[in-house]
């Protein structure tokens, strides 16, 4: 019984460092991506610290990071993943997160928001935002970050 009890044990072990392996390396082109995304934004523009880093992907793929820059204000830029130029935009230029999760739930009937994030359209920065109606239907619903109007919606997924 003992000989058993160890070697589930051993198996288990086995198992999730396995899990761990395929997890690690399925993510290794996403966090390669965000490291390019930082060394190019740090050589290219005025960002001094970095709050968090995600990638968007439309049209054209892009590198969303927010920070601070040299005056300390609150940034963001969206980095594309070719040789275009930069976008930088402040905190201070467009409504919060707080602002268009308000404005999802007040024109929508919403049972669980999934994801709110910045992404970058042909329109500009946006806030993309997932959720799930109340008949567990997914939903995408699109603001302009600088003004909070609405963009785009799509429904019933």
């Amino acid at each position: 019984m003992k000989k058993l009890i160890i070697f589930s044990v051993l198996m288990l072990i086995l198992v999730a460092g396995a899990a761990a392996a395929v997890f690690l390396n399925a993510r290794s082109p996403v966090n390669e991506r965000a490291e390019a995304a930082l060394i190019r934004a740090e050589a290219e523009t005025e960002i001094t610290s970095t709050e968090d880093v995600t990638l968007y992907n439309s049209e054209k793929s892009y590198a969303v990071i927010t920070g601070e820059d040299t005056d300390g204000e609150k940034i963001i830029l969206w980095v594309p993943q070719n040789d275009e130029e930069i976008i930088e935009k402040k905190w201070a230029d467009g409504i919060s997160k707080e602002d268009a999760i308000n404005k999802l739930n007040q024109e929508n009937d919403v049972s669980e928001i999934l994801s709110v994030k910045l992404g970058m359209e042909s329109v500009g920065p946006v806030w993309e935002m997932t959720y799930l109606d109340e008949n567990e239907h997914l939903n995408y619903y699109y603001l302009l970050f600088e003004s909070g109007e609405w963009w785009r919606k799509i429904e019933n997924l």
